[in-house]
């Protein structure tokens, strides 16, 4: 009975193992992006930046004697969106968010496996993973300082996500907010890191903690002492809408208008550019860009 036992165990091992490292494919998503930028009326730069990229992983047949109508050609595709809100004078708030996205472009690249099925990686590894991602971000600012000394009190906020298959993963330091739309509702996603929201937190009144709207308690930067960004799990569907933006928008647009343009705009770079021309017409104070990624069946 032992012995029978010990083959039994030794026959799971390789089952979770199976289980652990692959997945059936799934019913993937396809995605319509859209993104947009302005400097708006009253700033003299943009010191705003954002990202949309494409990653795939292909499975090419160069020889078999098996008949090729017998073999699937599997492509695997993840995308990645982000939009960083740079802090500082003039030039060094827009070059923090400007090596926020290509530090991130690189170290998306230096990867030792690529998050292309999100089915088997449970929360507590996907959070390590992006504070790791993170953690080699803010030494990019560390590595910026040395030799630009002027750089030391610029920082950024840096809003991400990460979409494979029906999953996204969302990153978030700062204020720069991401909403999901679906089915006509449309939802905040992140907590911006500002003492206005750490004092609601804590019971004071929104017309007091209103005037600590835009201190942040997080960013990246040379000083930064908390990087550490809140990660949320997602699972989309068909017709879902992922929007991130800078506070430009939210501060000159309610929510309730940005989920109309949602609602009635026909593809995602349309909803883009109408939700930057509400955010001037309403003053367009500061800097304002929003990227939307819109979930669709795979044809």
């Amino acid at each position: 009975m032992a012995i029978h036992d010990s083959e039994t165990m030794e026959d799971v091992k390789p089952a979770l193992a199976a289980a652990k490292y692959f997945v059936h494919s799934a019913a993937d998503l396809s995605y319509d992006f859209g993104a947009a930028t302005h400097k708006g009326h009253r700033r003299t730069e943009n010191q705003d930046h954002y990202i949309v990229l494409r990653r795939t992983r292909i499975q090419q047949l160069l020889f078999t004697n098996v008949p090729t109508e017998e073999l699937a050609l599997p492509a695997d595709e993840s995308y990645a969106i982000a939009v960083a809100d740079g802090m500082g004078g003039t030039g060094c708030g827009s070059l923090a968010s400007q090596i926020a996205i290509r530090s991130a472009w690189d170290i998306a690249g230096r990867a030792t496996s690529w998050v292309m099925k999100l089915d088997n990686m449970n929360s507590a590894e996907l959070a390590e993973r992006v504070e790791g991602f993170v953690y080699l971000m803010q030494q990019a600012f560390v590595e910026e300082f040395k030799s630009n000394p002027q750089f030391g009190n610029s920082g950024t906020t840096w809003t991400s996500a990460y979409l494979v298959s029906g999953f996204a993963v969302v990153a978030q330091i700062g204020d720069s907010p991401s909403f999901l739309w679906r089915d006509g509702t449309m939802r905040r996603v992140s907590v911006d890191h500002t003492i206005e929201q750490e004092f609601i937190a804590t019971g004071v009144a929104p017309e007091i903690a209103g005037k600590f709207s835009h201190m942040l308690t997080r960013c990246l930067g040379y000083e930064s002492q908390n990087a550490r960004p809140d990660v949320h799990f997602l699972r989309l569907k068909p017709t879902d809408q992922l929007l991130i933006c800078s506070d430009g928008l939210t501060d000159m647009v309610d929510e309730t208008k940005i989920a109309e343009c949602l609602d009635n705009s026909i593809d995602a770079q349309t909803a883009c550019d109408a939700l930057i021309q509400l955010a001037l017409d309403a003053g367009g104070k500061d800097n304002v860009t929003a990227v939307l990624a819109k979930a669709k069946s795979q044809q």
